[in-house]
């Protein structure tokens, strides 16, 4: 809801005074209102009292006077009278009623009939009724259209000649004399209950909003005091006392609007203290959010605050907190951007910084210091950190754009200025010849000779490599090139991120047919027939074209796609022999493997798979290298080919470092020629003397001699005389799919000697 603290806390104040303010005008209006309406009552049942009183007082007062007027001997003559004499009996009344200050008399003979010198209103039946018990009553009586307070009395001469009645009048003028006698603006109401019903007979002036009986008044708006009278005629009347409850209350209003003026002046007040105490608490927090904020953006600025409560020694605390942040960032930033062991800047140091760099005239170089391992096995770790320290050294004094940087391996990067490759040639001359002074760590002279790559800087392209890279690439090539200096080949660096994409097309070109194989005719220098062809990989790709195997192939070695691949030629070739075999052609099949399977036994598991009538005529073509890096391994393998009854051939033989003490371990049944031994070959040649050594050493060896990349006659003739088994090239047949090696095979051609002529 509320998103500051300042606010906050400057509603949670106000609103907690509101609440107590509230709770303060709830507790005065209820007392109040309690004190308010007792008063009243209390007015109304002292005010209710003394009308009683006063009604004793008066029933007491005309009781004794109508026994005294019974007693009196004129007046009861006139009565004994009887009803014959109706205006001496009136004359009497009348002096009887001045006698006594009474507003009505009656006399009511035996018979029932009543005589009166101011009503000619007849009296009830039901008060008729009251007087044959001979007693004296008293009570209110309803005569004519209106009420009276009377006494009802027998009177005997010396029996009982009649009774007489004597009453004042209840009025209006008698409930507005009753009203004064309270200190509240009460309302007064005389109501006779006759039948279950109240009829007003007399009532107060009101002197507020008129009040209503409690039949009529909505409960609740009326206090009332309730006051039975007993009547003469049987029925009763009531004397109801009221006064509007919101007259009661009228005083609490006013004390109820003081104190919502005082609450709110005090709202304010305390709103404004609230503010300015959360503004005192938070403005100090707001400044070391945003010290925290800045501190996040790698600035670090200390927070100076003057006081010392809980938020001074927390801005204290947060000010020694960033310190320690600020020095172990600091520390950490520098071993990110250096190495470890020798201080020196690293990649990534080098890197950023290169990157504010112009692209022009700059150039960035890999240097590689040549044996760098040798170097470290000789004088250990440590001394070698030392030796990269101390070059570094050297380099820092050279004028660079980038302070040198140590790459790990032997490997450091300088970037310089150069407006050309030649001018850049000539600085990295001049650095390797600084370099390759002798280096004194411990005492000991060490001798350095290194070799460097460069490349201009330039934007890295996405998902290409980086400047530093194409240098380090660069160094590659020149140590490839056996030179000291080289500048990045793209086009011989080629794009590996392409070729990696290959091996996701791979299986597609399996099921499609981008991919498959050629076979290369060998042909049989004695008997001048093709026995037997090498399946070759070739990849027909939908968008790239055709693509070199040794593109393909290396990039399966180096991922582990190898291994699938091995299995789709070796089952298509056997696949494609069974095919030769039933149209009349069967040959002897050679198919290439790794290297990079000798050893793992995955090779041994392709051979239980494959389904070949003859093993013997499949032969497995594999590289003498391939068994130098684990030569036990490869061997046995080897063996395990053999036993199952395939045949093994030498591949590339002389194209590297041949070795005769490998040539004598290989359990091979063929030695097949690197066309490089066939360049420049001529009768009587250098090169021939070598081919005919070569052919001989198979030969002694017990295994059949294979050359390769004959390109015409006189290579061929030159084959045969030196006792060559067998020749493949382009001159005898290019790889052709199967079905043109099928026609090829079928058709007639001349001989490829001329002392013969070729039959397939």
């Amino acid at each position: 809801m509320f998103t500051r603290l300042r606010t906050k806390l400057t509603f949670f104040y106000s609103a907690l005074f509101a609440l107590i303010m509230m709770t303060v005008a709830g507790g005065v209006y209820s007392m109040i209102s309690t004190n308010a309406i007792g008063s009243a009552r209390a007015q109304l049942e002292a005010t209710s009292a003394a009308f009683q009183r006063l009604e004793t007082l008066q029933i007491e007062q005309l009781r004794e006077n109508v026994q005294i007027s019974s007693r009196d001997f004129g007046f009861r003559s006139a009565i004994s009278l009887g009803p014959s004499e109706p205006e001496t009996i009136r004359s009497a009344l009348a002096n009887l009623r001045l006698r006594m200050n009474a507003d009505v008399a009656y006399v009511i003979f035996p018979d029932g009939t009543s005589i009166s010198d101011t009503l000619s209103a007849a009296l009830p039946a039901s008060m008729i009724d009251t007087l044959s018990d001979g007693n004296e009553h008293e009570g209110g009586v309803v005569l004519g259209q209106s009420a009276y307070r009377a006494v009802l009395s027998p009177v005997f001469a010396p029996n009982l000649v009649g009774w007489i009645l004597v009453g004042n009048r209840l009025d209006d003028s008698q409930m507005q004399a009753l009203v004064t006698l309270s200190s509240i603006p009460i309302q007064a109401e005389l109501l006779l209950l006759e039948g279950g019903r109240q009829i007003p007979v007399a009532r107060s002036t009101p002197s507020a909003p008129e009040p209503r009986s409690a039949a009529s008044a909505p409960e609740g708006q009326l206090l009332q005091q309730t006051l039975r009278l007993p009547g003469l005629a049987g029925d009763e009347m009531e004397l109801e006392l009221s006064f509007p409850r919101e007259l009661a209350l009228q005083p609490m209003w006013s004390l109820l609007r003081v104190l919502a003026v005082i609450g709110a002046l005090g709202l304010a007040l305390l709103s404004i203290a609230a503010w300015l105490l959360a503004r005192s608490i938070t403005s100090p927090l707001a400044r070391l959010e945003q010290a925290t904020r800045d501190v996040e953006d790698g600035t670090y600025q200390a927070v100076e605050l003057s006081s010392s409560d809980e938020i001074g020694r927390l801005a204290n605390s947060f000010n020694l907190m960033t310190e320690a942040i600020e020095e172990r960032t600091h520390t950490i930033t520098h071993q990110a951007l250096h190495d470890r062991e020798t201080g020196l800047p690293n990649r990534a140091f080098f890197e950023e910084r290169l990157t504010g760099l112009p692209p022009s005239d700059v150039v960035v170089s890999v240097v590689g210091i040549d044996r760098f391992q040798p170097i470290r096995d000789a004088i250990g770790y440590a001394q070698t950190a030392e030796l990269i320290k101390a070059i570094g050294a050297r380099l820092g004094l050279l004028e660079t754009v980038v302070p040198p940087a140590d790459l790990s391996g032997g490997l450091l990067a300088v970037a310089f200025q150069a407006p050309s490759d030649e001018d850049a040639e000539n600085w990295l001359a001049h650095l390797l010849d600084v370099l390759e002074q002798p280096v004194d760590i411990a005492g000991q002279k060490i001798d350095v000779m290194a070799r460097a790559g460069f490349v201009r800087n330039s934007v890295t392209e996405a998902n290409g490599p980086t400047v530093v890279e194409k240098a380090a690439i660069a160094l590659d090539q020149a140590r490839g090139a056996f030179a000291k200096t080289g500048l990045f080949d793209a086009k011989s660096y080629g794009d590996p991120v392409a070729n990696l994409s290959l091996m996701g097309d791979m299986l597609t070109g399996f099921e499609n047919g981008d991919i498959f194989l050629a076979y290369q005719p060998k042909l049989n220098l004695q008997t001048q027939k093709i026995e037997s062809v090498e399946a070759l990989l070739r990849w027909r790709h939908p968008q790239r074209g055709m693509i070199r195997p040794d593109i393909f192939v290396t990039m399966a070695e180096n991922t582990g796609h190898i291994r699938a691949l091995t299995e789709w030629v070796a089952q298509r070739a056997v696949a494609d022999q069974r095919t030769l075999a039933d149209s009349g052609l069967p040959l002897r099949f050679s198919i290439n493997v790794s290297g990079r399977q000798l050893g793992d036994g995955s090779l041994i598991e392709l051979l239980d798979t494959l389904e070949v009538s003859s093993p013997d005529q499949l032969c497995f073509e594999i590289t003498e290298t391939a068994v130098m890096g684990d030569p036990d391994n490869a061997v046995s393998d080897m063996r395990a080919i053999c036993e199952h009854g395939f045949s093994i051939s030498i591949d590339d033989y002389g194209s590297g470092l041949s070795s005769l003490a490998y040539l004598k371990m290989i359990p091979a049944q063929e030695l097949k020629i690197d066309r490089s031994l066939l360049l420049g070959l001529a009768p009587q040649s250098r090169e021939a003397f070598m081919l005919r050594s070569t052919v001989e050493l198979g030969h002694g060896l017990g295994m059949k001699v294979v050359a390769e990349g004959v390109e015409d006659v006189e290579t061929l003739e030159i084959l045969r005389d030196v006792g060559c088994d067998l020749a493949q090239g382009y001159f005898i047949c290019r790889p052709v799919p199967l079905a043109d090696l099928t026609d090829w095979l079928k058709q007639e051609r001349p001989a490829f000697l001329p002392e013969a002529r070729l039959s397939a």
